[in-house]
């Protein structure tokens, strides 16, 4: 049975220190987001087109040095993104959209899906030669990644400006 918060039975003070942390939930999940969908603008504007200018000779080296680079970014960013996303969805607030807050859950697991079983294949292959069409496929299908996050901000977004308008 999912409650939209403590009852009225625990008192005042409860609900207070409840609606300040789902408050707080809805902010980090903002920022986890919109930080995540700002990596995925930067990778498909200027990361990813950069791929074309690097010579044949050194690009395995600078796809290694890439994933590396990038790795350490995600790694920071994800886990945080993933876990407030889960929380907003487990104990979605009153006010939010439950079935909203669902779809914008579905858009992140689409991303990571598609990361782990599509993206992730295709970055292990500019471990091999020199291959233009690879780049130039990971630039074209990386426009998916792009809106899902985009997505993924809007609907953010949406969540916190629900939430701030509901306080006034």
């Amino acid at each position: 049975m999912r409650l939209d918060g403590p009852s009225l039975d625990h008192g005042p003070r409860l609900i207070i220190v409840y609606n300040h942390q789902m408050r707080s939930v809805v902010v980090g999940h903002t920022a986890f987001t919109v930080a995540m969908f700002g990596l995925m603008w930067a990778v498909q504007i200027v990361v990813y087109p950069q791929f074309r200018s690097v010579a044949p000779a050194e690009f395995a080296n600078y796809a290694a040095d890439h994933g590396a680079r990038i790795t350490t970014a995600l790694a920071l960013l994800a886990p945080a993104e993933i876990v407030f996303a889960g929380w907003l969805f487990l104990d979605t607030p009153a006010g939010l959209s439950r079935s909203a807050v669902f779809v914008s859950g579905t858009l992140l697991a689409a991303g990571w899906i598609a990361t782990a079983f599509f993206f992730a294949p295709l970055h292990g292959k500019f471990q091999g030669p020199y291959n233009r069409d690879l780049i130039e496929q990971l630039i074209s299908t990386n426009w998916l990644r792009t809106a899902l996050w985009s997505g993924r901000a809007v609907m953010a977004s949406w969540f916190l400006w629900q939430l701030l308008d509901a306080d006034t």
